[in-house]
This record gives C-alpha cells, sequence and structure tokens, in this order.
C-alpha cells in the first residue's frame, strides 16, 4: 500500500506514530515530504497533497476547522469565508501560523484567523470541529439570522437534532435565545433562511416550502396566495429551469396567487426595497 492510501485510511490526517505502527519509517517519511509526495502540516503530522488547503491550515494552527469555516466545509456556507475558523482544545500550544509551521502564532499573528478556544474533544472528522460546536462558534462570530440559516441546512440535511440545539443555546441570554430558536428544517436554502427569519422579525409568518397542487412547492407562502420565489447568486445559468420558473408564475397567477420574485443581491444588498414590495402587497390583501 502507498503512503498517501495509508494516510487516507487513517482519515487524510496520520500522526507519525500512526504511520510509524504501519511500518513506515521516519526516513520514509522525511523523503515523502521532501519529494512533495506528502505534506508535514505540522510537527508529527502528515497530510496527502490533495488535502483541502483550508484543512491543512486548521491542523497547522493546531486544531480544526470551526465556525463558518467548518461550516462552509460541510456544505452549509454559501462562499468561502473571508478568515479561518479554528476551534483548538484550551490545554494546547504552541499554536502555529497557519501558512508556516515553523513560526508562532503569538509572535507571527495571522489578521485572517479566528481561534476559538474550547473543551470539547468531539470532532466531526480528523480536520473539522463537531457540528454542535460549529454552530455554537457561528453565535459569537455572526448575527442571529446567519446563525439560524445554518442550523436551518444542518436540520435538513440531518446533522443535528432540534434538541440538540435548543440544548447548546439553553445557557444564552434570554433575547438571544429566542432569536436562535427561530430554526425550520423546512428550509431548503441560505435565502429561504433569511427571508422567513427576516420577515419574522416584521412579524410576518411565512410558510416554508409549500405544495400547490400544478405548480409544485413554491419558496415560500405569506397567508393564502402571496407566494415567494428566490432566486439564487446562480441563478439562471439554466435556460430550461429560467421558461419553467416563468410557466409555474403564470400557472400561479392564472390560480389566483400574486407571485413576488426576489434575486440574491436584492436580499442581501436592498432589502428596503424587498420589504416596501412585501408590506405594500400585504398591505392591499393580496396575502388573502
Amino acid at each position: 500500500m502507498k503512503l498517501t492510501d495509508d494516510i487516507t485510511t487513517l482519515g487524510g490526517l496520520a500522526a507519525t506514530f500512526e504511520l510509524l505502527a504501519r511500518g513506515w519509517t521516519k526516513r520514509q517519511l522525511a523523503a515523502a515530504v521532501h519529494t512533495g509526495a506528502i505534506v508535514r502540516v505540522r510537527q508529527g503530522w502528515y497530510a496527502n497533497q490533495s488535502t483541502a488547503g483550508h484543512h491543512q491550515r486548521a491542523v497547522r494552527v493546531g486544531g480544526r476547522l470551526t465556525c463558518s469555516s467548518g461550516a462552509y466545509a460541510l456544505g452549509l456556507w454559501l462562499y468561502p469565508p473571508p478568515k479561518l475558523h479554528v476551534a483548538v482544545i484550551r490545554s494546547t500550544s504552541r499554536l502555529r501560523n497557519p501558512h508556516d509551521r515553523t513560526k508562532r502564532l503569538t509572535r507571527h499573528p495571522d489578521a485572517h484567523t479566528i481561534v476559538h478556544w474550547t473543551d470539547r474533544h468531539a470532532t466531526s472528522n480528523r480536520y473539522i470541529a463537531s457540528i454542535r460546536q460549529i454552530l455554537l462558534d457561528m453565535v459569537w462570530c455572526y448575527s442571529p439570522e446567519i446563525v439560524v440559516a445554518a442550523v436551518d441546512a444542518a436540520l435538513h440535511a440531518g446533522m443535528i437534532r432540534l434538541q440538540d440545539w435548543l440544548s447548546d443555546i439553553d445557557h444564552l441570554p434570554s433575547r438571544l435565545r429566542k432569536l436562535l430558536q427561530r430554526v425550520d428544517a423546512a428550509s431548503q436554502s441560505f435565502l429561504e433562511s433569511i427571508m422567513r427569519f427576516r420577515l419574522g422579525m416584521l412579524g410576518i409568518r411565512a410558510r416554508l416550502q409549500v405544495h400547490i397542487s400544478g405548480v409544485g412547492h413554491v419558496d415560500l407562502i405569506i397567508g393564502t396566495t402571496l407566494v415567494i420565489e428566490l432566486d439564487g447568486w446562480q441563478f439562471h445559468k439554466d435556460r430550461d429551469q429560467f421558461e419553467e420558473d416563468r410557466r409555474r408564475d403564470a400557472r400561479l397567477a392564472l390560480m389566483g396567487y400574486r407571485v413576488l420574485r426576489f434575486t440574491y443581491r436584492q436580499l442581501t444588498r436592498q432589502w428596503r426595497v424587498v420589504r416596501a414590495t412585501v408590506e405594500g402587497c400585504m398591505a392591499r390583501g393580496d396575502h388573502n
């Protein structure tokens, strides 16, 4: 078996003692690093060249990906976060700069690295913290609506149980806890979660993924007839999907529904316009 195969078998990250136990020698490990076959990410730890860069950087610091970095690695986040968030056990010493294992993080700090100190040992794998820790760490770095969107995605994917999330946030201040309880496993996208959360803050109840005969599921519906459809940031690359959405909109209009369609950019950068549009439609009674 190849050295890289052994490292893969061990979860993509292997300690020196684990490789020695499999029959490899320190000289062979050093030679593999020298030729570029593997990477010494941190003293005593090796990874394959194919291992994602942000995974290697987290290990080099001395921990595992957490917060938005962990959420992105697990598919719960839209885009690579601008900062590296690393969960580190409190007893860990000699943290390293994520880009250079020879430099101590305390002496060579990195403005794009956030360390989350923790007492927890549970992990998703050797590179990523547990999903419960990832989501709880997000509470301290992001707004409640962003955290709720990530929790929605985790609930929808079956990565976490609702009762576990409610238990994890039970110690938080009352107002923050109430906001973070507004999760919904029915959400199928970041945009749906953000839209539902913001409408909820306005006292507007919107139901997610409602099935309408002859049309299928719509993203959100307010009352009985005001439908909201959300187009992601990569929308309209597929012409067939573009045509299908227009067919659905026409069908809904024929059935007496009012359809509002918003884009990723509108929701994230033009919220005042979106809010005014929704409230204007409701003032006219379009939702009933």
